[in-house]
C-alpha cells in the first residue's frame, strides 16, 4: 500500500480537487459552492458504470458523482499508473497526464 494521494479532477470546472470538504476533495468553485450555498437533499454517491475518458495509452477514466438532486459534482479518477509516473500536481493547473 502506498501513501501517495491521488489526484481527481473536477469535470465541471477542469480543476485539481485539493480542497478538503465533509464530502471529501473538491475544486475550489465547488467548495465555495457547498459552504455559501449548500445542496439540499439526500446525498447519493456512486462510480458511473462507463469510462468517461480514457488516456492515450487506452486506460479507461472513471468518474465519481456525489449528487443531492439539485446539484452534482463529477470527480475524473486517473487511472493509478500515470499518476506514480507523473507524480502530485504543484498547483491547481491540470498535470498533463494525457501526453505520451
Amino acid at each position: 500500500m502506498n501513501n501517495l494521494l491521488k489526484t481527481t479532477i473536477c469535470l465541471a470546472h477542469q480543476r485539481v480537487e485539493d480542497q478538503a470538504t465533509p464530502f471529501g476533495m473538491v475544486c475550489p468553485q465547488c467548495k465555495h459552492r457547498l459552504y455559501t450555498n449548500p445542496p439540499e437533499g439526500n446525498l447519493m454517491s456512486y462510480w458511473e458504470s462507463q469510462p468517461v475518458a480514457y488516456t492515450l495509452k487506452g486506460e479507461p477514466c472513471f468518474a465519481y458523482a456525489l449528487n443531492w438532486g439539485g446539484y452534482r459534482i463529477r470527480s475524473l479518477h486517473l487511472p493509478e499508473d500515470d499518476l506514480v509516473s507523473q507524480g502530485l500536481p504543484k498547483s491547481n493547473h491540470i498535470p498533463d497526464l494525457f501526453a505520451e
